[in-house]
């Protein structure tokens, strides 16, 4: 049986609190986008941490200088600057870096570590860690990410969610820059052929 006797203050007071409800709900749920990524690892990646707990999140300094002043970069911004190319991170452009840290660096095989060394190769090597634009959740599906060196990266995610750069694996949180962003990796990647 239905009541015809509905008052109309009543029925709009309900409709006003179920829209602000719905509301707060929605701008809740765009609020949590980055705590969200915690979670899902293969987003997180591409979303630098929003905690106070990582003193570069928001750096105004660029690549070059946030890498300097990091200790566990400190082999990737020494050959950054052997091979003449930290000054290229300092330039106002949109980069991503592939940052392998100290212990990357000190795990190459001997063999492979003499074959880096050679300037040509440290330049290939290195510049096969840039890429000349920001890399997106998007590119995971796109399975390959075109480097400054011109061999792409594979990228990929397991079922967990972890991206992995060939065979690297990228760690969160990524670093937000004035200049782009840096994604550490755990393992130095080589360029096919090398």
């Amino acid at each position: 049986m239905h009541n015809q006797n509905l008052n109309p203050s009543i029925t709009r007071n309900w409709y006003t609190k179920l829209a602000c409800f719905v509301g707060i709900a929605g701008v809740t749920t765009l609020i949590s986008f980055p705590v969200l990524a915690k979670f899902f690892p293969r987003y997180a990646l591409f979303q630098p941490s929003a905690s106070n707990n990582y003193p570069d999140r928001g750096s105004q300094n660029d690549i070059a200088t946030t890498l300097t002043h990091n200790s566990k970069f400190a082999n990737l911004a020494k050959e950054l600057k052997e091979a003449g190319l930290l000054d290229t991170l300092k330039q106002p452009a949109n980069f991503t870096l592939f940052a392998p840290t100290d212990e990357a660096f000190n795990a190459l095989p001997k063999d492979v570590f003499t074959r880096y060394s050679d300037p040509k190769n440290r330049i290939r090597v290195l510049k096969y860690h840039l890429v000349s634009r920001a890399v997106l959740e998007k590119d995971v599906d796109s399975g390959a990410i075109a480097t400054v060196e011109g061999n792409p990266v594979r990228i990929t995610a397991d079922s967990e969610g972890e991206v992995k750069l060939n065979d690297a694996s990228g760690k969160y949180p990524s670093t937000a820059t004035k200049n782009g962003v840096i994604i550490e990796i755990d393992k130095v990647l080589l360029p096919p052929g090398f």
